[in-house]
């Protein structure tokens, strides 16, 4: 009950201005009484009745006015309080919050004023946010012309020195009438040989911008991956046989399954065994490994030599990325096996990473696992 009558006094400053102007007048008419009682019994002046009046109404009158100012005091002081919470606002402190004491047009003014607090302050990050993400969108932009540039460079880089020996061997055998046959079949042969090259840096350039495209479309079906690796290593044993080397073959299941275009997830199990031949051949030896949990299934390729340098392994799926010990003619092709091999990884939704120490260097597969019945 209490509540509710101190809820109506302060539903209203009007009202509670009243109820001030009541409370100091009763209060100032009571003293007003008290004081011609006592000044009529102390005359100690001997005043006449209307001069005690007088006094008496201007003493009450400096009651009532000390009490309506104490009265009123309390709302100016909360006054304040919204005043500096309106200079904060102003001077961009959008967290400040003013306290609402009253159901009135006051308590009203301060709910306005957090209101207009929170929705500057809600401009103020969705401001932040459009900086941010022109910010970033000026970066990716960036990033674009430089990855267009880098592209560019390598594609040149890459191309010119096979078209060199290739221009300079059919130049030589067209310009030199002296030259036997076996020497132009010599030639030509080296000239035969680069041309494949390059046709095969070709088709990976094709090949990885075809798989950069966003729509680009895939062919899934069910795979036996434990058997997949299995042949792909099998076709790869002529060239364990030419630079020695022993491949080593464990998987946990003889049927291990995922959903997959068959066709790119063989391409990634042979870049990866081509990347380890090159980069592992003086080691002599590989490891594959297939196992599984009730979830994925991982592939390890592990081969042993040198290994790949810290600096480097946080990049070597990037496009056209090779350290430059790598970047020779004997090891180094366009840069764009890895690359190749993770995007088709992405496109899976599986990872792909690798992990090198000492003398061994490991690439791990991990794929979506396909349950079924066959």
């Amino acid at each position: 009950m209490i509540q509710k009558i101190q809820r109506l006094l302060i539903s209203s400053f009007r009202w509670r201005l009243f109820i001030n102007i009541i409370v100091a007048y009763f209060i100032a008419f009571l003293c007003d009484l008290a004081l011609m009682i006592i000044l009529q019994h102390t005359n100690i002046f001997h005043l006449s009745y209307e001069w005690l009046y007088i006094l008496a109404f201007f003493i009450s009158l400096l009651i009532f006015l000390v009490t309506f100012s104490d009265l009123m005091n309390i709302t100016l002081k909360y006054i304040d309080v919204l005043s500096g919470t309106i200079q904060r606002v102003t001077a961009g402190d959008y967290e400040v919050e003013a306290p609402i004491k009253y159901d009135d047009e006051l308590g009203l003014l301060a709910a306005n004023i957090n209101a207009l607090a929170k929705t500057l302050s809600d401009k103020e990050k969705e401001s932040e946010i459009l900086k941010e993400n022109e910010r970033m969108a000026y970066d990716a932009e960036r990033n674009a012309e430089k990855q267009k540039n880098d592209l560019i460079t390598n594609v040149a880089h890459d191309l010119r020195t096979p078209l060199t020996t290739i221009v300079g061997y059919l130049e030589l055998i067209k310009n030199n009438q002296q030259l036997t046959k076996e020497e132009i079949q010599k030639y030509s042969s080296v000239a035969y040989e680069k041309s494949k090259r390059l046709q095969s840096m070709m088709d990976d350039l094709f090949e990885f911008t075809s798989l950069d495209q966003a729509n680009v479309k895939v062919h899934m079906t069910t795979i036996n991956i434990s058997e997949l690796v299995l042949q792909i290593v099998d076709e790869f044993y002529p060239t364990f046989q030419e630079y020695h080397i022993i491949p080593e073959v464990k998987t946990s299941q003889n049927n291990l399954f995922i959903k997959g275009d068959g066709q790119l997830i063989a391409r990634v199990f042979d870049n990866l065994l081509s990347n380890a031949v090159k980069y592992g051949k003086d080691g002599k030896k590989i490891k594959i490994e297939v196992l599984n949990d009730d979830e994925t299934v991982t592939i390890k390729i592990m081969n042993y030599g040198n290994p790949i340098d810290s600096a480097d392994l946080p990049y070597i799926f990037d496009k056209f990325y090779r350290s430059d010990a790598s970047r020779s003619s004997s090891t180094g092709g366009t840069g764009l096996g890895l690359a190749i091999a993770k995007n088709i990884i992405q496109i899976h939704n599986g990872e792909i990473l690798a992990t090198s120490h000492q003398d061994k260097t490991t690439f791990i597969v991990i794929l979506h696992r396909l349950h079924t019945n066959e």
